[in-house]
């Protein structure tokens, strides 16, 4: 019976550790073990703060690196402040053109499409980004896209409008510091 009890102990204590390791993979907790030493002479509240991932008034700047990690800009005002920046993500944005089409002799290749298509007894039909093209045997093709269609005697179509994503700014915080201390922060 005691072998039993202490057979459950100990995979209970594996279960805990699994678990507990499982959480510390995250990047917070990845900066707070590797400022363990500093970590743990703060107050109480500022522990917690730092582990929730806020910066508050009055913390300095170890506590906002454990906190939010490194700035992606550090710059100055007139005043003598310092502005810690942290941009992520964004999009700048992009311009596809998609091509037309060339039907060669009943086989056609959609260009800016998304595959080729090749037509045995002389049709061939391609659908992708750059529209659906259809080439046939007597060498006509026929391309559409975005913003036009083009036919051409030799296999040859036409190619589409330009399409735009527009673009995403990135979510930027600021930290002030005055003195070496936090004066207000962007909320995360």
């Amino acid at each position: 019976m005691k072998r039993g009890h202490s057979i459950g102990v100990v995979w209970l204590c594996v279960l805990g550790a699994t678990l507990w390791t499982g959480g510390c993979s995250s990047s917070q907790m990845s900066r707070i073990d590797r400022n363990r030493a500093i970590y743990e002479t703060w107050p109480l509240e500022v522990r917690q703060a730092v582990l929730d991932g806020k910066v508050e008034p009055g913390m300095d700047a170890d506590m906002v690196r454990v906190a939010w990690g490194e700035p992606t800009q550090i710059s100055a005002t007139p005043a003598g402040d310092e502005i810690w920046i942290y941009a992520k993500g964004g999009d700048p944005g992009s311009v596809i053109y998609p091509g037309g089409s060339a039907g060669m002799g009943g086989s056609t290749i959609g260009m800016g499409g998304s595959g080729i298509g090749l037509g045995g007894s002389g049709i061939g039909i391609s659908t992708g980004r750059g529209g659906t093209s259809i080439g046939t045997s007597t060498g006509i093709g026929i391309g559409g896209g975005i913003g036009g269609v083009g036919i051409g005697g030799t296999g040859v179509g036409g190619m589409g409008g330009p399409i735009v994503t527009q673009p995403t700014p990135p979510d930027i915080r600021e930290v002030v510091f005055r003195g070496g201390v936090v004066l207000r922060a962007d909320k995360p």
